[in-house]
């Protein structure tokens, strides 16, 4: 079970997308966004596929506070070209600056009729919601759930960019079994004895955050914990016991859905967010010079899970070029692409 996202057949679909892709995006969660970054997939990049870009997109930044989406932002700029995102079909943040990436890459390349887009990362950070934001429409499935994603799969962004789906990819990284579970590696359902990840989930999360969940003002342990969630929600055995492993498995689940606020601070230092030698000589090189695309993190619409003094916190003062409203909630690229048929069939 905790192997998942390492077989032969998922390491296979991934080298077939980045064999195709002309630009890869590793997408990463904005709540641990070092955790699931990938050094051997970004070595293998610098090393042997150097004509090959990679973009860095901070998907779930409504889960995070501004503040922390910013820093992280401008650290890993430093690195790789970095976005923020929210995955929505309603109310996107981060769709338009993409889209205005992905035309500067498709400028670059006026050699190819066409540019192809790869999306990796870890299972369940959001590769295929992105896409489907970008399209304005469902086109790839979708679950709040590891593995939905069992194939690549192509689809048309614009006549000359199309993105590719990769199924989600666990690196080797000597991440413990809680860490799996807590990345959303692992489905719930499946885990035995969920009550053994609990206690990190207590160490992680700030207490009021747990009290505004749960409504539990005090606790002694993990198991005490749980058996007051047990009786709050109605959760008991024969004899009104209560049934924690099923009331562990409800929480891990709301972690994995981001409704139990928790992110990884942004580090203080610079040379923490550089993976060990020789990796760390490779992410000074480019090949081409990409314009920073600038972000308003403040039109963010959090999550309602944060509170409110979250949202203002140690904000950042960043400079605005809001290429989100240039493009319609309603935008759909299918219509681009007819009024660029319809150019081009009067010029001829």
């Amino acid at each position: 079970m905790f192997n998942k996202g390492q077989s032969k057949r998922i390491w296979g679909e991934l080298y077939k997308v980045i064999d195709s892709s002309d630009v890869i995006i590793q997408v990463l969660d904005a709540r641990d966004p070092n955790g699931t970054r990938c050094p051997h997939l970004e070595k293998h990049l610098s090393t042997d596929r150097r004509t090959k870009q990679l973009i860095f997109i901070l998907n779930k930044c409504d889960l995070v506070p501004p503040w922390v989406t910013a820093r992280w932002v401008r650290d890993l700029s430093k690195i790789k070209p970095t976005l923020a995102f929210h995955s929505s079909l309603t109310n996107p943040f981060g769709k338009g600056s993409l889209i205005q990436l992905l035309r500067q890459f498709s400028d670059l390349h006026k050699d190819k009729k066409q540019i192809s887009v790869g999306f990796v990362g870890y299972p369940n950070v959001g590769k295929s919601s992105i896409i489907n934001t970008l399209r304005a429409k469902k086109v790839c499935r979708v679950a709040p759930l590891p593995g939905e994603t069992k194939v690549w799969q192509y689809i048309t962004l614009y006549k000359r960019i199309f993105l590719i789906d990769c199924p989600g990819v666990v690196y080797p990284s000597g991440d413990t079994e809680t860490d799996s579970v807590l990345k959303g590696v692992v489905r719930v359902q499946n885990i035995e004895d969920a009550t053994e990840h609990i206690p990190t989930v207590l160490e992680r999360v700030r207490p009021e955050f747990l009290t505004r969940a749960y409504g539990i003002t005090s606790w002694e342990d993990s198991t005490d914990f749980l058996n007051q969630y047990a009786k709050r929600s109605g959760k008991l055995l024969k004899g009104g016991e209560g049934d924690i492993n099923t009331c562990a498995k409800m929480i891990l689940q709301d972690w994995q859905r981001g409704k139990i606020p928790y992110f990884v601070p942004p580090a203080s230092h610079e040379e923490s967010l550089i993976f060990p030698e020789p990796l760390q000589e490779t992410h000074t090189q480019t090949t081409l010079d990409i314009p920073v695309i600038e972000q308003n993190f403040n039109n963010i619409q959090l999550a309602p899970e944060l509170f409110e003094d979250l949202k203002s916190k140690e904000a950042l003062p960043v400079p605005s070029v809001d290429y989100d409203k240039d493009i319609p909630e309603d935008a759909d690229p299918d219509a681009e692409d007819d009024a660029e048929a319809e150019d081009e069939d009067n010029e001829d």
